[in-house]
């Protein structure tokens, strides 16, 4: 997608991903899942813009590179930061156990997020049927964190 996403291509994108997933399930038992993964795409995309006209800034100031890697890495530079092991392109690398991988990247955003107020905790991405079987295995997750790849959620690429 290469214009400004609109709310309707949002949507279709968030259905679409949701009939994927579903299966022969109730959209209801995945729709966490999805708006989980769609809030830790926003958060970095929007952390990476931030830090990226930060970095503009700091490099206009002449401040050397290690200066700018460390200012970059202060939380309080930051309205709603992401912590490394969090971040986009770190997350998708997990190959081993993405789910509990993802509870303890949520774990970390909302320790350094205060606002969050524990509700990304809440999210059991090693939740398990009546069988046994995970929700979401590591195959599913890794799909559904390639679609989210696919889109840009960073302000200015919103067209809403």
């Amino acid at each position: 997608m290469s214009d400004k996403l609109s709310l309707d291509q949002l949507e279709k994108f968030i259905d679409e991903t949701c009939d994927f997933l579903r299966g022969d399930k109730d959209a209801e038992e995945f729709e966490e899942y999805v708006l989980a993964i769609l809030f830790l795409k926003r958060l970095n995309d929007r952390f990476n813009l931030d830090r990226e006209i930060r970095r503009e800034k700091l490099v206009l100031k002449g401040l050397s590179e290690s200066q700018i890697s460390k200012d970059l890495e202060q939380r309080e530079s930051y309205r709603l930061f992401v912590p490394t092991m969090a971040r986009w392109d770190v997350v998708k690398q997990e190959k081993q156990d993405l789910g509990s991988y993802l509870m303890k990247a949520f774990a970390e955003i909302d320790d350094k997020n205060r606002g969050c107020l524990g509700l990304l905790n809440t999210i059991d991405f090693m939740k398990t049927t009546e069988t046994g079987e995970r929700y979401m295995t590591n195959a599913i997750l890794a799909e559904l964190m390639r679609r989210f790849e696919e889109i840009n959620l960073a302000d200015d690429h919103l067209a809403f």
